[in-house]
């Protein structure tokens, strides 16, 4: 009998873990990237011999749904995680709330009521709400086999500004509550509570940096796909699939180099945009158009990358720093920013014991236009003008918390928006699509029969989210019977 051959497109952290569970479910899996690598945003790029991440930082869940992920892809072995410390500074008010290491849900909780103590009994219900929308989201266990429910509650209805409002929180402590907003880039008045609490109780509850980052899943992915036999064509551009067969199916992938490759299932895990582009034109109908037209996009980052001089008292965590206590307008590109500075301290060069930090500004998602591609950007004036401004600006912020860097703190990159969009096309935005409450986005079973998204981010936010997001989309393609056997085969 010949296996099933399925199509993964895109090799972010979603396409990893579907081919690896379509490979594992026992299908002839094709891995197709378009860029010249895999991993997306969880590859790293190196300088003066020195590595950085490219966009993935942290996470959470490591002693949770992340690591039975892990366990099941059969790379758990590969991932030594360090719980890091969070200082949230409030630049509108002066306010420096530092979340130590391991603090938990509940620490971090009791370090926000240590500085809003006025405000503990609203912060304690909305601990309270994320804690329950975590615990009893369907999969929360993902050896659980009983049938999947996904049933509308009064969170999913309720954007997280609205149900700010109804606590009574003032705008610096919900700026606060809700910083990690910025980790899925849909601002609070539009995002349902449910979404955001399934990124901000786990970073909240577990909020942990992998040794060497992205780097160890897609070791991981590399040593698992080749014991799985899965084919990997990177540099890889699909053309627009044809229309569907008589039964509502295509079963043949065409290539730009003229190539193409028999399927039988094909699985998305790129862009909403993207997918459209590659939908058969006759499945394209006006409500589908419509669909994807209200698509709005998270935000983009602008990145700078520095060294730290060895012997420079550099503490090491996440900074997530705000200008304004308007998450709004920061996550729309209108007015402030939120800067995330990630410090580290690793060997670098030979005999250097320095430090790195990674600095991520928000910003909106920029048009080429005007700037031209890659190259042409290197020789713009205009263009690297703002790369230095906004770098200035970045730098400076960072110097005012900490001081100390000043003369010992080396920029050694930068990027732009636009350099997000030359990693993650079409769009170089860092989580998507926008969630938007009463707004659904693709996920699951597309109108060709035999094809599937498993989106952005669709259902739960960040790496995790993405990737649980890939389970399900598998359980639903492959049915009960397959998951189960995998799930327990591992």
């Amino acid at each position: 009998m010949v296996a099933p051959r399925s199509l993964v497109v895109g090799s972010g952290a979603g396409g990893l873990t579907l081919a690896l569970l379509l490979a594992k479910a026992g299908h002839q899996v094709t891995l197709v990237e378009k860029q010249c690598g895999i991993g997306g945003y969880l590859r790293k790029f190196v300088r003066n011999g020195v590595s950085f991440d490219t966009g993935y930082h942290f996470s959470g869940g490591f002693g949770d749904m992340f690591g039975q992920m892990m366990e099941i892809l059969g790379f758990r072995d590969l991932i030594r995680s360090k719980p890091i410390s969070n200082r949230i500074i409030l630049k509108q008010n002066g306010c420096r709330i530092l979340l130590p290491p391991g603090c938990g849900h509940q620490g971090a909780l009791e370090s926000l009521t240590g500085f809003f103590p006025n405000e503990s009994a609203a912060l304690q219900e909305f601990f309270d709400a994320t804690r329950k929308i975590w615990t009893t989201r369907p999969m929360a266990d993902l050896t659980d086999f009983s049938p999947l429910e996904f049933q509308i509650s009064c969170f999913d209805t309720t954007t997280v500004g609205e149900y700010c409002r109804s606590l009574g929180l003032s705008s610096a402590a919900e700026t606060a509550a809700c910083s990690f907003a910025a980790c899925h880039g849909s601002p609070p008045a539009d995002a349902p509570m449910s979404f955001h609490a399934n990124v901000s109780y786990c970073l909240y509850d577990s909020l942990s940096r992998p040794q060497d980052g992205g780097d160890a899943i897609l070791r991981g992915f590399r040593r698992e796909a080749a014991k799985l036999g899965i084919t990997i064509r990177t540099g890889a551009e699909l053309l627009q699939f044809a229309d569907p067969d008589p039964v509502g199916e295509c079963r043949e992938a065409r290539f730009a180099d003229g190539s193409m490759i028999p399927v039988d299932k094909v699985f998305f895990a790129i862009h909403p945009q993207s997918v459209r582009a590659l939908l058969p034109e006759k499945t394209l109908t006006s409500r589908m158009r419509q669909r994807f037209s209200r698509m709005r996009e998270t935000t983009s980052f602008f990145c700078v990358y520095y060294t730290v001089d060895e012997q420079t008292d550099l503490p090491e965590g996440l900074i997530s720093f705000f200008s304004k206590n308007d998450l709004d307008s920061i996550l729309r590109g209108t007015e402030g920013y939120s800067t995330g500075y990630l410090a580290e301290r690793k060997m670098g060069l030979p005999g250097n014991q320095g430090g790195t930090v990674t600095a991520f500004r928000t910003m909106p998602v920029l048009s080429p236009a005007g700037f031209g591609g890659h190259s042409e950007r290197l020789h713009d004036p205009a263009y690297q003008d703002f790369k230095a401004k906004i770098t200035e600006e970045i730098t400076a912020d960072l110097l005012k918390i900490y001081p100390q860097l000043k003369g010992h703190l080396h920029v050694v990159e930068a990027g732009t928006p636009l350099t997000c969009l030359d990693y993650d096309p079409p769009t170089g935005s860092a989580y998507g699509t926008c969630s938007v409450c009463g707004q659904s986005r693709p996920c699951g079973a597309l109108p060709v029969k035999n094809f599937y998204i498993a989106g952005q981010s669709a259902l739960i936010p960040g790496v995790m989210g993405t990737m649980m997001t890939s389970f399900i989309v598998f359980r639903t393609a492959l049915g009960e019977d397959v998951y189960r056997r995998v799930i327990r085969n591992g």
